[in-house]
């Protein structure tokens, strides 16, 4: 198992390397990977959970779906409380609390955990992949909408929060998708066909775009704070730990493996513009996603050699 992460992050840093060399050599700007991002979440990420449930419709596999999603969000909750205890207990204030905790419940599962998934498990494990996608999503614009603004001017209503988590397209695309997986629509190839391509996408832009970010990082500058290194442990070891745990009790095989990999993922790439809009401080949420991306490399092996046997 942790043969076949590795070449498949191999894979990964190769793609990651050419979007640092774009960085590097000007070939692609900040504005540039902006745009890019925009054609990740708002077109290739949203295909590919539609394309991803066109599959048969399986009451076993209905019902693990929906067992994934009750583990996910979970974990999540834990993951959130696990983080801001942690975080009160390194002294921060309420304000850097919450956005410690929202970060650490929100990992890299759309970018990473999809191309490690596949790989892993093939088309079948991509379903549950999807399942922990949604409901990630949903909780941070929904639990982590509301947490970010303690302790600030940046108070949301709860329309406007309800707006925000129900009408996003991540939401829209993966409720269509799921009503024609339980109801087995399957879209003519001629319709299909066009978010297909824009799916196929999805693994290549992502990494080019992780790698982009990298290279404006400042590794000096994380690599000395105390307070990066503990957010690593916490979301690169104990949480896949703890949705191996809490996933445990209701589910085995090859979902929770994908539950307990996902989980193990390093932080959102979303994560900085999205806490951004709250008032929060994009820089260091870009050294949470930094370091925890680099120390993945080691800790995906060892995540699914010891947490995901079968």
């Amino acid at each position: 198992m942790a043969v076949l992460v590795m070449n498949q992050l191999f894979t990964m840093i190769i793609l990651m390397l050419v979007g640092v060399i774009l960085n590097k050599k000007k070939y692609l700007s900040e504005n540039d990977a902006k745009e890019l991002s925009v054609i990740l979440v708002k077109v290739a990420v949203l295909a590919n959970m539609i394309i991803l449930l066109q599959r048969p419709y399986s009451h076993e596999i209905f019902v693990e779906f929906l067992k994934v999603c009750a583990g996910t969000l979970g974990v999540c909750f834990i993951a959130t409380i696990l983080f801001y205890v942690v975080g009160k207990w390194m002294k921060m204030a309420l304000s850097s609390a919450t956005l410690f905790a929202c970060c650490g419940a929100y990992s890299n599962i759309i970018f990473m955990g999809q191309p490690l998934i596949k790989a892993l498990y093939g088309e079948k494990g991509l379903i549950f992949c999807v399942a922990v996608m949604f409901v990630s999503t949903l909780y941070l614009f929904t639990i982590c909408s509301i947490l970010l603004p303690l302790g600030t001017d940046k108070m949301k209503d709860s329309a406007k929060v309800l707006k925000d988590s129900f009408l996003n397209l991540v939401f829209i695309s993966g409720t269509i998708g799921f009503i024609c997986f339980a109801k087995s629509i399957v879209l003519p190839k001629i319709i299909s066909d066009a978010p297909q391509f824009s799916a196929n996408t999805t693994v290549c832009l992502s990494m080019i775009y992780i790698g982009f970010l990298l290279a404006e990082a400042n590794l000096k500058e994380a690599m000395k704070d105390k307070e990066v290194y503990i957010f690593c442990i916490l979301s690169l070891i104990i949480t896949p730990i703890i949705a191996k745990a809490f996933g445990g009790l209701f589910l085995e095989g090859m979902p929770l493996a994908v539950l307990a990999i996902l989980m193990g993922t390093p932080a959102g790439t979303l994560l900085p513009s999205f806490v951004e809009s709250y008032g929060k401080s994009a820089r260091r949420v870009s050294q949470y996603v930094f370091m925890s991306t680099i120390l993945s490399l080691i800790t995906l092996p060892l995540v699914a050699e010891f947490l995901c046997r079968s």
